[in-house]
């Protein structure tokens, strides 16, 4: 069984975080606190894309590092605690970190950010769909929202299988 790919969410926020190393230092402090939000979810067993929602905390830990965590539920039977912590090396402008939650293990991250977003790869604990890789975009325009997505290659086609969006809660 294939595991959910929502709780990359998690991940993908913590990196929009660093993006804004180079910003001053209130930058960051737009992720402390709540965030809820949700989208849609391609499960591998599932025909269709399947409704999610979650609640996460932003934690910053400096002006390079911050930490998030949470909860998705899926489907009303499906809850899964999700984390990501990520650091910034201020010399290179690469975000890198972990990803915890998924059903594959913890998964690695690192990228770089490409105007408001962050374009990251994904390494996951084992094969999903067609390999062990995907890439996380994470939009953030600033202030009190940010959009997050998880794109794979499935037989040799780009695939969104996580499209989420946050809001301040």
């Amino acid at each position: 069984m294939k595991p959910l790919l929502f709780p990359s969410t998690v991940a993908f926020l913590a990196v929009s975080s660093f993006v804004a190393g180079a910003q001053p230092a209130d930058y960051f402090a737009r992720y402390d606190g709540g965030w809820i939000g949700g989208g849609l979810v391609k499960v591998e067993q599932l025909p269709k894309p399947n409704n999610v929602s979650c609640k996460l905390a932003g934690n910053r830990g400096s002006k390079t590092s911050f930490s998030l965590a949470g909860t998705c539920r899926a489907m009303l039977i499906m809850n899964r605690t999700i984390g990501a912590d990520l650091k910034l090396d201020p010399a290179t402008g690469t975000y890198s970190g972990t990803y915890t939650g998924s059903s594959s293990g913890p998964a690695h991250l690192v990228g770089k950010l490409k105007g408001d977003t962050l374009d990251l790869r994904v390494t996951w604990g084992r094969v999903i769909y067609d390999d062990n890789t995907a890439r996380m975009l994470i939009k953030n325009p600033g202030g009190q929202s940010f959009r997050m997505q998880v794109v794979e290659e499935i037989d040799g086609q780009s695939v969104t299988v996580s499209d989420l969006s946050f809001q301040r809660g």
